[in-house]
Parts: C-alpha cells; sequence; structure tokens
C-alpha cells in the first residue's frame, strides 16, 4: 500500500510539473511583443513638430530593437506665442506602439 502511495503522489508531481512548464512557455508566446514610446517635438508650424515628435519615438524605440511603429492616439499640439528663444512656435507629443 505504501509503494502505491509514492507512485501516485510522483505521478501527481509530475503531472503538476508538466503542466507548470507547459503554462509557462504558453504564456510569452501569447503576450504582446508591442511597447509604448513616447516622443516630443518642437518647429515653427504644426506639422514640424509632429514630425519631430514621430522621430523622436522611433530613435528611441530602434535603441531597443524596435523598428516597426504605429501612432497610438491622436498627437498632441501646442501652440507656444512667448517661447523665450523662438517666440511664436509649437510643440507636439505622440505615442507610439513600436515592434
Amino acid at each position: 500500500m505504501l509503494r502505491a502511495t509514492r507512485w501516485t503522489a510522483r505521478g501527481g508531481l509530475l503531472a503538476a510539473g508538466t503542466a507548470a512548464a507547459l503554462l509557462a512557455v504558453a504564456v510569452p508566446a501569447t503576450a504582446s511583443t508591442a511597447a509604448l514610446y513616447c516622443g516630443a517635438g518642437r518647429g515653427l508650424t504644426a506639422e514640424s513638430a509632429i514630425q519631430g515628435a514621430v522621430d523622436d519615438a522611433r530613435n528611441s524605440a530602434s535603441g531597443d530593437g524596435r523598428f516597426q511603429c504605429e501612432l497610438v492616439g491622436a498627437p498632441q499640439i501646442f501652440e507656444v506665442f512667448d517661447d523665450p528663444y523662438f517666440g511664436h512656435v509649437f510643440r507636439a507629443s505622440v505615442n507610439m506602439s513600436c515592434e
């Protein structure tokens, strides 16, 4: 009787270990590999500020080995009339999802 209990316990531990190993492998495979990057830019036009912000986010992502990026949401644009160095400028901020 003692021998049967040992085999049952070993079988249960083996099954639990196998299930844990399969779960550990399956979870990262289903996880998203995209990361969120924020970029900021400044320019004399809103378009140039947005382009600077996109370039900033892409440069940050490329440093992590991520080269395919998509905008997340709309760019935020701020018009500044009293910049101490440039006077009237636009500032922009974007969020990008990069893989």
